[in-house]
């Protein structure tokens, strides 16, 4: 077992409640660091979203887990409410638009490798939390992790 596997493993672990403390308490570490690094004029909670985002549809699929964990953060981002059914019905037209994610994912890369390995490493703290939300980190989302480590 390797120490990524060790991690995935801890992630899944996590309770709830703790789950949500952590995301919320690295969500607002991570804010004010995003919004230092952007250079287009996009907003920490706006580059945060996108990864939240990408993090959701990651396996393709929205568990009501993750939308519980995210719908808070997402509704004071976006500053309107989205349900449930909306929520999940986004995940399924990003994951139909598999190039567009490809490309995200991409982007998501690049602007990683612009940050120092210490907020790296929060973001993606941040991601396996949202992943292991349902219990389980899939296969494709560890993946798409590691992709995102480089």
């Amino acid at each position: 077992m390797t120490e990524f596997d060790d991690l995935c493993r801890e992630a899944e672990d996590i309770d709830f409640e703790t789950r949500c403390a952590i995301l919320k308490g690295k969500s607002q570490e991570i804010l004010p660091l995003l919004s230092e690094k952007s250079e287009d004029g996009e907003s920490g909670a706006d580059i945060l979203s996108t990864f939240l985002f990408s993090a959701m549809a990651a396996d393709g699929r929205l568990c009501r887990e993750e939308y519980d964990l995210l719908h808070p953060l997402l509704s004071s981002f976006l500053g309107e409410k989205i349900n449930y059914t909306d929520a999940k019905k986004a995940v399924g037209a990003m994951r139909k638009e598999n190039r567009e994610m490809k490309k995200i994912s991409e982007d998501m890369i690049g602007i990683l490798a612009e940050f120092s390995e210490d907020l790296r490493r929060e973001i993606v703290l941040v991601i396996m939390m949202i992943c292991a939300a349902d219990g389980k980190i899939s296969l494709s989302e560890k993946l798409w992790i590691k992709k995102l480590l480089f």
